[in-house]
Order: structure tokens, then sequence, then C-alpha cells
């Protein structure tokens, strides 16, 4: 008696060719193939895999957005230009019963707090979950402006911590790939003396510097860039972007190891046509000085001027996502853009504010690279 032809057309290709058919797809969707059967789990999960998937689909960052607490997350993805609106993330459970808040995201990892001195990681994509010792601090070092590390192709991560206001100022260090994972505190110096007392924003950005060494970027409260070298334990103060008071609101992005700010600036002569534009800002690393990038076109600007705004933004790759949150309540917006750093082009996405439930106060985006194999 002859056997049945088999009729599933899947079972005719060779495991090569279904691994270049998955690899076409996005990577959420090759993700949830992983549980169509055993023979696809084994393909994507193979050393060759990823390799094939990012040699044939252009794998793009996601960007999620906060609504103050993890509670309320909306996911753009770039590898389709879109709003993810099915997708739950699988934030754990440590995360989601209790006030965690964003603080920074890296690759494939994000960082929340809880409490002072209270950490959590976690890939928002498999769930997995770390929670970091807690550590304690003299009252003279109050405050913790945060970084992270994610070195490309690398499963490992460094948190820095810096606390305190200059001259009293402590770094402090977590890196989980040692034996005993702990924070470590590392003491900072300037390398020049002359400076007043100064504090720093809450969110840093990291990029290598010409020795390979990790430098951490953040801005201080009066618009000076700081410049930390993580290995010599030195701080560097740049001049602001600006002087005077002819800018509003801005904030620090990384992106392709590059440093930006996204700043709203007042452009116009007379006070009458006074108008304040959202621009993009490089720092040159190499010459220590600011170039402008790009500013959004006028027939994707909102009445800024005449509205209190608090800027927040992400980047990753040659995208950056900002945020433009109005802060008066009578006349509350929130203005969501994405700017492509390779092509010079602007694209508005603001309708996301409505798939929040609730008051929509302060939009915060991460950018966020979904990554199977990313390890807390």
């Amino acid at each position: 008696m002859k056997k049945r032809r088999d009729r599933n057309p899947w079972n005719m290709l060779s495991d090569e060719m279904v691994e270049t058919v998955l690899a076409l797809l996005p990577t959420l969707d090759f993700y949830r193939c992983q549980f169509v059967c055993k023979r696809w789990s084994s393909i994507i999960n193979s050393p060759t895999f990823e390799t094939a998937s990012h040699e044939i689909f252009n794998r793009r960052p996601w960007f999620l957005i906060f609504n103050k607490l993890p509670a309320s997350v909306l996911v753009y993805d770039m590898e389709i230009c879109d709003w993810r609106t099915r997708l739950k993330l699988l934030l754990p459970t440590q995360i989601r019963k209790k006030p965690c808040i964003p603080v920074v995201s890296s690759g494939g990892l994000m960082c929340f707090q809880s409490v002072a001195n209270s950490y959590v990681v976690c890939n928002p994509f498999t769930g997995s979950v770390r929670s970091l010792p807690r550590f304690r601090l003299s009252k003279k070092f109050r405050g913790g402006w945060i970084a992270m590390h994610v070195p490309q192709g690398s499963n490992s991560y460094k948190l820095f911590l810096v606390c305190g206001t200059w001259p009293d100022m402590v770094m402090k260090v977590f890196s989980p790939g040692e034996k005993r994972a702990m924070w470590k505190s590392l003491s900072l110096k300037l390398l020049t003396k002359e400076h007043e007392p100064w504090s720093i924003w809450d969110r840093g950005v990291t990029v290598i510097g010409n020795e390979q060494q990790i430098l951490l970027y953040y801005l201080t409260l009066d618009g000076n860039l700081v410049c930390i070298d993580t290995e010599k334990c030195t701080i560097a103060i740049y001049s602001r972007l600006l002087e005077g008071d002819n800018f509003f609101t801005m904030d620090l992005v990384e992106c392709g190891g590059r440093v930006f700010v996204a700043v709203l600036m007042e452009t116009g002569g007379m006070s009458s046509s006074m108008k304040r534009m959202l621009h993009v800002w490089e720092f040159d690393i190499e010459s220590a000085a600011w170039k402008q990038t790009s500013v959004l076109p006028a027939n994707l600007s909102k009445d800024y001027y005449n509205n209190e705004a608090l800027i927040t933004c992400s980047g990753h790759g040659e995208y950056i996502m900002i945020c433009v949150n109005s802060i008066i309540e009578d006349t509350s917006f929130n203005h969501v853009v994405i700017y492509n750093l390779k092509e010079n082009t602007w694209t508005d996405l603001s309708p996301c504010s409505g798939d929040f439930t609730g008051d929509v106060k302060v939009l915060l985006p991460y950018s966020f690279k979904p990554d199977i194999k990313a390890r807390v």
C-alpha cells in the first residue's frame, strides 16, 4: 500500500530554504514562528539564523513609549514603520505590580527603578528579569543620574550611576559579568578646578572613545555638556549649546556612537514674530563643538511658543524619536516625531497618544532592539 503524499509544502523545503524564508520576516513575526513547531524553533534558535536574518532583513529598532508608568506602553516598530497596537510586552511581574518607572535603555535591555537605589534590568521582548543588589549612599550623594551601555554583539552590559552635586560626587558601576556582581564605587575628579557646584539631568548616554573606553555624556541643569571618562574617572565640562536664554528645553540622545540634543529654540528677530522651533544639534567629539543637524519642517510643527513644553527623546542607529510634551492643562498636547539622520527626513506620529488610557501627561520614549539573546 502506497504511503500518502505529504501535503505540507514546508516539508518539501530544506532547512536552509526554511531559514531564508523565516529570516525575511520582521523580528516580532519570526520570534512568534518559533512556537509553530519544533523544526521552526530549532532553525530560529540555530547559530546561523541570527546572521542570516541580519543579512537578508534590515533590522531596525523599536521605540517603547511609556506614559509615566510601564502600565501604559506603546510600541512603534521601525521594521514595519507602524504601531504594534495589539502587542503586549512581557514586562515582568515585579515591574507591573510595583510602581517601577523606566529610567534607561540600551540594546535589547531596559532598566527600571522602584525605590531609591533599587533597580531592575529586563528584556521586554522575552520577559527575562534581574533585580540588582541595593546599595547605600550618604545624604550628600542624593539623586542618581543613570546611563546604560550594551556593547554591540554582546550579551553583557554596564550600568553607570552618578550621584551627588559637584564637588561631592561618586560614580557607581554595575557589571553582571563578574563573579560577584555588585555595585562598585569610583571617585570622580575634574580636569580643571574652576567650576562652581553643579548637578546633572537624570539620564545620560554612552559612546566609545578613541581608546575604546566608555564615555558618559550628561547635561547639567544649566545646559552644559559633561563627559565622564569611565577608565580615568575624569570629568570634562564643555560649553553650553547656546549662550543666553534663547533655548527653552532639550534632551540628550545617542545615535550610532554620536551625541545629539533635541532642543526647542526661539527664532525670529522681533518679539512679535518669535517662534520656538524643534532643532537637532550634534556635539562633534573630535572638535568639542556643536553643529546644527536639522530643523523640524514648519508644516509638521505645532504652536510650541504659547505652551510650556518638555522634550524627551531616544535614539538608535539612524533614528531619533522626539516627544514634545505640553505641560499646561488647558492647551496640553503630545507631539511625537521620528527623525532619520541618514535621510534627513521627519515623520509625524502624534496620533499615537490617543491609544493611551487615562490622562496623558509626559510621554517617555526608549529605544529598544528586540533581541531573543539579550541576557540580564
